[in-house]
């Protein structure tokens, strides 16, 4: 049960939890002052979204039962927040709950049907997990099409080819791969398990994971268009040029784990503003800069944890 707090009071608590997120500031604190927020903000209010979803993200790793309490109350207040279907496909997969991280991977890509992370992690559970590699092939293929240079995702979709008895493709894609990467042990060991004709009793090298890890020679380039964008949405608003750099530097960063499929709208350029001012140690709040750049508070933090999610960055 919930004590609702004064708007005073809920305005107070989100300010101080947002800049010890900002400082970095020891986690037992963080996470006191969220769940502070938590239990006193009205549910599916916007500081009950901000602190369920960042107590989710603090808690996948070492308590993923505890991080999907807080999604589920997220998502009943926001159920088109692909990341947060994203957060619950990792925390249920973490938990072994594979049948249900897989629905969650299926609510993340009907929302955002162009997001090639979760495609990949879609059709791994299904072909790894659930063993069911006819239904995998498809998202597989979707990802790898994204990003044909991106070993793990290949990797997968090559396996995966194997399972069906198309061999011949996978050896073909693990080719090309092992030409940018001549000595990756997994691919190799792939290689020669797809040679072999895939073996059933011998399962290709294969680890269920949360992101794709992209080489720097294998990143595109984010469009010039987004980053005018960017920069004049931020120059608008006076942050001085060092303070732009760094906003592009993560747009960079997030295009590259998204296989170049995003734009830069306004809550993303919020959102990276507001990245750019924890990254150089201005205290901020995301209810300040989300009036500034005239979006939700809502749109703000959920496009943050968005690029956050991408990169897995604390």
């Amino acid at each position: 049960m919930t004590a609702a707090g004064t708007g005073d009071e809920l305005d107070t608590l989100r300010i101080r939890a947002e800049q010890a997120l900002q400082r970095d500031l020891p986690k037992d604190h963080v996470r006191g002052l969220l769940e502070a927020l938590a239990v006193r903000a009205v549910e599916g209010s916007p500081e009950a979204c901000f602190a369920n979803r960042h107590l989710a993200e603090m808690l996948l790793e070492d308590s993923p039962w505890r991080a999907a309490l807080h999604l589920r109350r997220l998502l009943r207040s926001c159920p088109e927040d692909d990341a947060g279907h994203a957060l619950m496909g990792l925390s249920q997969a973490l938990q072994a709950n594979y049948r249900m991280a897989v629905a969650s991977f299926r609510r993340a890509v009907a929302i955002s049907p162009a997001n090639p992370w979760y495609h990949h992690n879609l059709g791994h559970l299904l072909d790894v997990a659930l063993a069911r590699p006819q239904d995998a092939v498809t998202h597989l293929q979707r990802a790898f099409r994204a990003q044909p240079s991106q070993e793990e995702v290949g990797a997968s979709f090559a396996q995966c080819l194997g399972r069906l008895g198309r061999c011949a493709e996978g050896i073909e894609i693990v080719g090309a791969l092992l030409q940018r990467h001549p000595r990756h042990a997994e691919l190799l060991a792939l290689k020669g398990w797809l040679e072999r004709g895939a073996p059933a009793n011998a399962r290709g090298p294969s680890v269920l994971s949360r992101a794709q890890t992209q080489s720097p020679r294998s990143r595109p380039e984010p469009s010039d268009e987004s980053r005018k964008v960017i920069r004049a949405g931020l120059s608008k608003l006076g942050r001085p040029p060092a303070h732009v750099d760094e906003a592009l530097r993560a747009w960079t960063s997030y295009v590259a784990a998204s296989a170049g499929t995003v734009t830069a709208d306004r809550p993303t350029v919020a959102a990276l503003d507001y990245i750019a001012a924890r990254r150089l140690g201005r205290r901020v709040t995301q209810k300040h800069l989300a009036l500034e750049h005239d979006v939700t508070p809502h749109a703000l933090s959920a496009r943050y944890s968005r690029i956050r999610l991408q990169l897995l960055k604390a």
